[in-house]
């Protein structure tokens, strides 16, 4: 259990919130058959140690090559399958319980993710999930870049003492740490925690292990 008194949890949306790790990996592999990759489909345990941000940097590591397609087509293409697959992600068990109860505890919630606003907030609808969230931050496009300059336009009046993060890659850790923020990282998401673990300690299994006071 880690402790820590705030006024904000700031969380990622994607594997931290939102369960959506094997819908993504089918779209990937739905990707990878489309454009002819020679490796073929990608295991479970491969994407969760190829996954990195920026995403683009991800897609080169499974074997892309932009001289043949561009990172545009490639993640439009895997942007409308993961919509078609969406059906089949779900919010991950006990985070609607954790967000009751730091609201209970008078903190605010904060949603900050790589993801397009404008497709975030529907998500958010269609799971029912949108008034759990204080506030909800996200980028201007679907190709999920780095989200640091909306964290830090966000932390900008604020004291850091009185943040954390919750997150599920080592992207959020980057995003926490230049904030100035704790960070916990949950090992449910889209990367290994092996992979967590060789840069951070504060890793756990459930968000419900993070304690709240």
């Amino acid at each position: 259990m880690y402790n820590s008194a705030m006024k904000y949890v700031i969380y990622d949306f994607n594997g931290t919130i939102l369960d959506d790790v094997g819908v993504c990996l089918k779209a990937e592999n739905l990707t990878i058959e489309k454009y002819g990759l020679e490796r073929g489909p990608l295991t479970l345990d491969e994407y969760l140690h190829a996954f990195t941000f920026p995403v683009q940097k991800y897609y080169e590591n499974v074997g892309f090559d932009w001289s043949k397609n561009s990172y545009e087509e490639v993640g439009r293409y895997w942007f409308d399958w993961y919509c078609a697959l969406k059906d089949e992600y779900s919010v991950h068990e006990g985070v609607i319980e954790f967000l009751k109860k730091n609201r209970e505890k008078g903190n605010r919630n904060i949603l900050l993710s790589a993801s397009s606003l404008i497709e975030l907030k529907k998500q958010l609808k269609e799971l029912g999930i949108e008034g759990y969230f204080d506030e909800v931050l996200g980028i201007d496009n679907i190709y999920a870049g780095s989200k640091i300059d909306i964290a830090l336009e966000w932390i900008a009046d604020k004291d850091p003492s009185d943040c954390m993060m919750i997150g599920d890659t080592l992207h959020d850790l980057e995003t926490a740490k230049a904030m100035g923020v704790d960070c916990v990282l949950v090992a449910n998401g889209h990367q290994a925690k092996d992979v967590l673990l060789k840069k951070w300690d504060k890793v756990v299994d459930d968000i419900r292990e993070v304690e709240l006071i």
